[in-house]
Protein backbone atom coordinates (compact mmCIF):
# COMPACT_ATOMS: atom_id res chain seq x y z
CA UNK A 1 0.00 0.00 0.00
CA UNK A 2 1.40 3.76 -0.58
CA UNK A 3 0.54 7.28 -0.17
CA UNK A 4 0.81 9.72 -2.85
CA UNK A 5 0.38 13.38 -1.51
CA UNK A 6 0.28 16.14 -3.76
CA UNK A 7 -0.10 19.87 -2.40
CA UNK A 8 -1.42 22.40 -4.83
CA UNK A 9 -0.14 26.18 -4.98
CA UNK A 10 -3.99 26.82 -5.28
CA UNK A 11 -6.34 28.14 -2.32
CA UNK A 12 -10.11 26.34 -2.29
CA UNK A 13 -12.33 29.05 -2.47
CA UNK A 14 -15.67 27.81 -0.27
CA UNK A 15 -19.41 28.54 -0.73
CA UNK A 16 -20.44 31.33 1.74
CA UNK A 17 -23.68 29.82 2.30
CA UNK A 18 -21.14 26.69 3.73
CA UNK A 19 -19.01 28.77 5.78
CA UNK A 20 -21.83 30.70 7.48
CA UNK A 21 -22.93 27.06 8.62
CA UNK A 22 -19.74 25.59 9.04
CA UNK A 23 -16.84 27.67 8.86
CA UNK A 24 -14.46 27.22 11.89
CA UNK A 25 -14.94 22.98 11.21
CA UNK A 26 -12.30 21.09 9.73
CA UNK A 27 -13.74 19.03 6.66
CA UNK A 28 -12.37 17.11 4.19
CA UNK A 29 -13.86 15.40 0.72
CA UNK A 30 -13.39 11.91 0.35
CA UNK A 31 -14.31 9.57 -3.05
CA UNK A 32 -13.84 5.98 -3.20
CA UNK A 33 -12.46 3.62 -5.84
CA UNK A 34 -13.42 -0.43 -5.40
CA UNK A 35 -13.42 -3.94 -7.12
CA UNK A 36 -17.35 -3.92 -7.55
CA UNK A 37 -20.56 -2.53 -6.08
CA UNK A 38 -20.72 -5.36 -3.14
CA UNK A 39 -18.81 -4.78 -0.58
CA UNK A 40 -19.45 -8.45 1.19
CA UNK A 41 -17.16 -9.52 -2.00
CA UNK A 42 -15.77 -6.91 -3.43
CA UNK A 43 -12.74 -4.66 -1.77
CA UNK A 44 -11.73 -0.81 -1.44
CA UNK A 45 -8.12 -0.42 -3.45
CA UNK A 46 -8.27 3.56 -3.80
CA UNK A 47 -9.14 6.18 -1.41
CA UNK A 48 -8.95 10.47 -2.14
CA UNK A 49 -8.83 12.69 0.06
CA UNK A 50 -8.79 16.63 -0.70
CA UNK A 51 -8.60 19.04 2.08
CA UNK A 52 -7.18 22.41 3.51
CA UNK A 53 -3.26 22.45 4.75
CA UNK A 54 -1.75 25.96 5.54
CA UNK A 55 -4.12 27.54 3.37
CA UNK A 56 -3.63 25.21 -0.25
CA UNK A 57 -5.34 22.48 -1.18
CA UNK A 58 -4.09 19.08 -0.65
CA UNK A 59 -5.12 15.67 -1.94
CA UNK A 60 -3.95 12.20 -0.16
CA UNK A 61 -4.34 9.05 -2.08
CA UNK A 62 -4.34 5.62 -0.18
CA UNK A 63 -3.99 2.93 -3.23
CA UNK A 64 -3.45 -0.57 -2.70
CA UNK A 65 -0.99 -2.14 -5.36
CA UNK A 66 -2.65 -5.36 -4.73
CA UNK A 67 -6.23 -6.34 -2.97
CA UNK A 68 -4.63 -7.98 0.23
CA UNK A 69 -3.47 -4.80 1.43
CA UNK A 70 -6.83 -3.50 1.77
CA UNK A 71 -6.80 -3.43 5.62
CA UNK A 72 -3.76 -1.48 5.30
CA UNK A 73 -5.04 1.05 3.19
CA UNK A 74 -8.37 1.29 5.58
CA UNK A 75 -6.35 1.48 9.18
CA UNK A 76 -4.17 4.42 6.87
CA UNK A 77 -7.30 6.09 6.04
CA UNK A 78 -9.24 5.41 9.30
CA UNK A 79 -6.24 7.10 11.39
CA UNK A 80 -6.49 10.32 8.51
CA UNK A 81 -10.17 11.28 8.62
CA UNK A 82 -10.29 11.19 12.86
CA UNK A 83 -8.93 14.64 12.70
CA UNK A 84 -12.01 16.00 10.55
CA UNK A 85 -15.04 17.07 11.47
CA UNK A 86 -17.11 16.65 8.39
CA UNK A 87 -16.69 14.48 5.39
CA UNK A 88 -18.01 15.80 2.11
CA UNK A 89 -19.11 13.62 -0.82
CA UNK A 90 -21.52 12.78 -3.55
CA UNK A 91 -23.71 10.17 -3.22
CA UNK A 92 -21.31 8.58 0.27
CA UNK A 93 -24.13 8.40 2.47
CA UNK A 94 -25.83 5.73 -0.02
CA UNK A 95 -22.55 4.11 -1.62
CA UNK A 96 -18.58 5.29 0.43
CA UNK A 97 -19.46 4.94 3.70
CA UNK A 98 -21.87 1.88 3.97
CA UNK A 99 -19.18 0.31 2.01
CA UNK A 100 -16.38 1.68 3.83
CA UNK A 101 -17.84 0.86 7.47
CA UNK A 102 -18.70 -3.19 6.21
CA UNK A 103 -15.10 -3.23 5.02
CA UNK A 104 -13.85 -1.99 8.32
CA UNK A 105 -15.76 -4.96 9.94
CA UNK A 106 -14.21 -7.63 7.54
CA UNK A 107 -11.14 -6.63 8.35
CA UNK A 108 -11.92 -6.69 12.43
CA UNK A 109 -11.08 -2.90 12.11
CA UNK A 110 -12.82 -1.42 15.12
CA UNK A 111 -14.16 1.66 13.52
CA UNK A 112 -17.16 3.53 11.35
CA UNK A 113 -18.09 6.68 9.77
CA UNK A 114 -21.43 8.16 11.17
CA UNK A 115 -23.70 9.62 8.99
CA UNK A 116 -23.92 12.51 11.00
CA UNK A 117 -20.37 13.45 10.17
CA UNK A 118 -21.44 13.45 6.33
CA UNK A 119 -22.30 16.10 4.21
CA UNK A 120 -23.62 14.26 1.03
CA UNK A 121 -24.20 17.33 -2.00
CA UNK A 122 -26.22 14.31 -3.92
CA UNK A 123 -29.03 14.51 -0.98
CA UNK A 124 -29.19 18.66 -1.53
CA UNK A 125 -29.51 18.55 -5.23
CA UNK A 126 -32.23 15.61 -4.98
CA UNK A 127 -34.37 18.70 -3.03
CA UNK A 128 -33.43 20.97 -5.52
CA UNK A 129 -33.47 19.34 -9.44
CA UNK A 130 -36.49 20.75 -10.33
CA UNK A 131 -35.53 24.17 -9.12
CA UNK A 132 -32.24 24.33 -10.80
CA UNK A 133 -33.50 22.72 -13.72
CA UNK A 134 -30.94 20.11 -13.72
CA UNK A 135 -31.48 16.83 -16.45
CA UNK A 136 -30.39 14.80 -13.75
CA UNK A 137 -28.40 14.56 -10.48
CA UNK A 138 -25.33 13.59 -11.79
CA UNK A 139 -22.19 15.05 -10.81
CA UNK A 140 -21.51 16.07 -13.96
CA UNK A 141 -25.23 17.77 -14.80
CA UNK A 142 -23.42 19.96 -11.46
CA UNK A 143 -20.17 20.56 -13.00
CA UNK A 144 -22.12 21.55 -16.22
CA UNK A 145 -24.55 23.44 -14.41
CA UNK A 146 -21.58 25.82 -13.30
CA UNK A 147 -19.65 26.24 -15.97
CA UNK A 148 -17.21 22.93 -15.19
CA UNK A 149 -16.29 21.02 -18.29
CA UNK A 150 -13.60 18.10 -17.88
CA UNK A 151 -12.56 15.02 -19.94
CA UNK A 152 -13.00 11.80 -18.07
CA UNK A 153 -10.71 9.70 -19.60
CA UNK A 154 -12.46 5.93 -17.53
CA UNK A 155 -15.65 5.61 -15.88
CA UNK A 156 -15.94 3.87 -12.45
CA UNK A 157 -16.59 0.67 -13.79
CA UNK A 158 -13.39 0.87 -16.74
CA UNK A 159 -11.89 1.82 -13.76
CA UNK A 160 -12.63 -1.57 -12.03
CA UNK A 161 -11.28 -3.91 -15.44
CA UNK A 162 -8.41 -1.37 -15.45
CA UNK A 163 -7.20 -2.03 -11.48
CA UNK A 164 -7.74 -6.33 -12.27
CA UNK A 165 -5.06 -5.49 -15.58
CA UNK A 166 -3.27 -3.78 -13.32
CA UNK A 167 -2.71 -6.47 -10.41
CA UNK A 168 -1.61 -8.76 -13.37
CA UNK A 169 0.52 -6.68 -15.18
CA UNK A 170 1.65 -3.81 -12.67
CA UNK A 171 2.03 -1.14 -15.66
CA UNK A 172 2.81 1.96 -14.04
CA UNK A 173 0.58 3.56 -16.95
CA UNK A 174 -2.47 2.23 -16.30
CA UNK A 175 -2.24 2.99 -12.08
CA UNK A 176 -1.28 6.59 -13.20
CA UNK A 177 -4.95 6.31 -15.36
CA UNK A 178 -6.34 5.02 -12.28
CA UNK A 179 -5.55 7.66 -9.69
CA UNK A 180 -5.72 9.97 -12.11
CA UNK A 181 -9.64 9.54 -12.61
CA UNK A 182 -9.88 9.72 -8.33
CA UNK A 183 -7.89 12.93 -8.48
CA UNK A 184 -9.77 14.42 -10.76
CA UNK A 185 -13.20 13.19 -9.15
CA UNK A 186 -12.02 14.94 -6.26
CA UNK A 187 -10.16 17.94 -7.30
CA UNK A 188 -13.47 18.89 -9.85
CA UNK A 189 -16.15 17.92 -6.94
CA UNK A 190 -14.37 20.42 -4.70
CA UNK A 191 -14.97 23.18 -7.81
CA UNK A 192 -18.80 21.96 -7.90
CA UNK A 193 -19.19 22.10 -4.28
CA UNK A 194 -19.79 26.64 -5.21
CA UNK A 195 -23.28 25.05 -6.02
CA UNK A 196 -23.97 25.92 -2.47
CA UNK A 197 -24.30 29.64 -2.72
CA UNK A 198 -27.24 29.10 -5.39
CA UNK A 199 -29.41 27.36 -3.59
CA UNK A 200 -31.21 28.65 -0.07
CA UNK A 201 -29.49 28.31 3.28
CA UNK A 202 -32.93 26.50 4.84
CA UNK A 203 -32.76 24.06 2.08
CA UNK A 204 -29.36 23.45 2.93
CA UNK A 205 -30.36 23.12 6.60
CA UNK A 206 -32.92 20.36 5.68
CA UNK A 207 -30.77 17.96 3.95
CA UNK A 208 -27.10 18.71 5.73
CA UNK A 209 -25.79 17.73 9.55
CA UNK A 210 -25.29 20.52 11.66
CA UNK A 211 -22.29 20.59 14.32
CA UNK A 212 -21.33 23.38 16.62
CA UNK A 213 -17.71 23.74 18.30
CA UNK A 214 -17.83 23.66 22.28
CA UNK A 215 -15.45 24.19 25.08
CA UNK A 216 -11.97 23.95 23.55
CA UNK A 217 -12.82 23.31 20.02
CA UNK A 218 -14.94 19.95 21.24
CA UNK A 219 -17.36 19.00 18.99
CA UNK A 220 -21.17 18.57 18.63
CA UNK A 221 -23.46 17.16 16.09
CA UNK A 222 -26.98 17.14 15.50
CA UNK A 223 -28.28 13.97 14.56
CA UNK A 224 -31.46 14.19 14.65
CA UNK A 225 -34.53 16.71 15.23
CA UNK A 226 -38.33 17.00 14.40
CA UNK A 227 -41.24 18.54 16.08
CA UNK A 228 -43.87 16.08 17.80
CA UNK A 229 -46.56 17.15 20.16
CA UNK A 230 -46.26 20.59 20.40
CA UNK A 231 -42.57 20.18 21.38
CA UNK A 232 -39.21 20.49 19.41
CA UNK A 233 -37.01 17.38 19.78
CA UNK A 234 -33.41 17.39 19.34
CA UNK A 235 -30.69 14.28 19.56
CA UNK A 236 -27.03 14.34 18.97
CA UNK A 237 -23.06 12.77 20.01
CA UNK A 238 -20.87 15.10 21.89
CA UNK A 239 -17.42 13.63 22.91
CA UNK A 240 -16.11 15.03 25.98
CA UNK A 241 -14.46 12.27 28.72
CA UNK A 242 -14.67 15.08 30.93
CA UNK A 243 -18.33 14.98 30.94
CA UNK A 244 -20.77 12.36 33.31
CA UNK A 245 -24.35 11.84 33.03
CA UNK A 246 -25.91 14.28 33.33
CA UNK A 247 -29.44 15.92 33.32
CA UNK A 248 -31.42 19.45 33.32
CA UNK A 249 -34.29 21.13 33.84
CA UNK A 250 -34.91 24.67 33.16
CA UNK A 251 -38.22 26.86 32.21
CA UNK A 252 -37.49 26.55 28.82
CA UNK A 253 -36.36 23.16 28.10
CA UNK A 254 -35.03 19.67 29.49
CA UNK A 255 -32.13 17.86 28.72
CA UNK A 256 -30.08 14.61 29.34
CA UNK A 257 -26.77 13.44 28.75
CA UNK A 258 -25.80 9.87 28.68
CA UNK A 259 -21.89 9.35 28.75
CA UNK A 260 -21.35 5.77 27.91
CA UNK A 261 -23.02 6.18 24.52
CA UNK A 262 -21.67 10.08 24.19
CA UNK A 263 -25.59 10.73 23.24
CA UNK A 264 -27.60 13.89 24.66
CA UNK A 265 -31.50 14.60 24.31
CA UNK A 266 -32.69 18.39 24.46
CA UNK A 267 -36.65 18.59 24.60
CA UNK A 268 -37.80 22.15 24.08
CA UNK A 269 -42.19 22.55 24.92
CA UNK A 270 -44.01 25.11 22.16
CA UNK A 271 -46.58 27.11 22.69
CA UNK A 272 -49.28 27.39 20.31
CA UNK A 273 -50.91 30.24 18.33
CA UNK A 274 -51.94 32.24 15.64
CA UNK A 275 -50.51 35.02 13.57
CA UNK A 276 -52.56 38.00 12.48
CA UNK A 277 -52.53 36.45 9.21
CA UNK A 278 -54.91 33.53 10.88
CA UNK A 279 -51.83 31.48 10.16
CA UNK A 280 -51.24 28.61 12.75
CA UNK A 281 -47.69 28.77 14.60
CA UNK A 282 -45.79 27.02 16.74
CA UNK A 283 -43.34 29.45 18.84
CA UNK A 284 -40.81 29.44 21.81
CA UNK A 285 -40.70 32.61 23.74
CA UNK A 286 -37.31 34.13 24.77
CA UNK A 287 -38.04 35.22 28.19
CA UNK A 288 -38.50 31.48 28.97
CA UNK A 289 -34.57 31.16 29.01
CA UNK A 290 -31.89 32.14 30.39
CA UNK A 291 -28.97 32.71 28.01
CA UNK A 292 -28.87 35.82 25.83
CA UNK A 293 -30.61 35.24 22.20
CA UNK A 294 -31.77 37.52 19.22
CA UNK A 295 -33.86 36.73 16.38
CA UNK A 296 -32.32 36.37 12.87
CA UNK A 297 -34.93 39.52 11.54
CA UNK A 298 -37.37 41.79 12.76
CA UNK A 299 -41.23 41.06 11.99
CA UNK A 300 -43.26 44.20 12.54
CA UNK A 301 -45.97 41.73 13.03
CA UNK A 302 -44.00 39.20 15.45
CA UNK A 303 -43.08 40.33 18.80
CA UNK A 304 -39.04 40.22 19.68
CA UNK A 305 -39.02 37.77 22.11
CA UNK A 306 -41.08 35.43 19.82
CA UNK A 307 -39.16 32.73 17.66
CA UNK A 308 -41.36 30.78 15.41
CA UNK A 309 -40.39 26.79 14.20
CA UNK A 310 -43.44 26.19 12.39
CA UNK A 311 -46.26 28.32 10.33
CA UNK A 312 -48.52 26.42 9.43
CA UNK A 313 -47.23 22.76 8.06
CA UNK A 314 -43.94 24.88 7.47
CA UNK A 315 -40.68 24.04 9.45
CA UNK A 316 -38.64 27.37 9.87
CA UNK A 317 -35.04 25.27 9.77
CA UNK A 318 -33.21 28.91 10.06
CA UNK A 319 -35.06 30.27 13.09
CA UNK A 320 -34.55 27.05 14.52
CA UNK A 321 -30.90 26.88 13.22
CA UNK A 322 -29.94 30.16 15.13
CA UNK A 323 -31.73 29.86 18.30
CA UNK A 324 -29.37 26.08 18.78
CA UNK A 325 -26.85 27.40 18.06
CA UNK A 326 -26.62 29.30 21.17
CA UNK A 327 -28.81 26.85 23.11
CA UNK A 328 -26.42 24.21 22.97
CA UNK A 329 -23.44 25.76 24.05
CA UNK A 330 -25.11 27.42 26.74
CA UNK A 331 -25.93 23.85 28.11
CA UNK A 332 -22.51 22.79 27.66
CA UNK A 333 -20.45 24.97 28.81
CA UNK A 334 -22.68 24.95 31.63
CA UNK A 335 -22.04 21.07 33.02
CA UNK A 336 -17.81 22.20 32.02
Amino acid sequence: MEIIQYNLEETLHMPKNFLDLYGDANFAIFDIETTGLNPRFHKVILIGLLYIENGKISIKQFFCNNKKEEKELLSAFKEEIQEFDILINYNGNTFDIPFLNKRFLANEIDYSIKTYQSIDLLKLIRRVQKKLNLNNCKLKSVEAYLGIHRNDKISGKESVTLYNQYEKEKNKQIKDIILLHNYDDLYYFSKAFMILDKIHIEQILQAFPQIFHIYKKNTCYISKQYIKDNSFHLEGVYKNNHINNYIAYENGFCFEYVKNTNTFKIKIPLYKGRLSSGDKCLYIDLCDFSFPCRKNQSNDFIPENIILFKQNNHIKPLDIHLFISKLIPYIFNQMQ
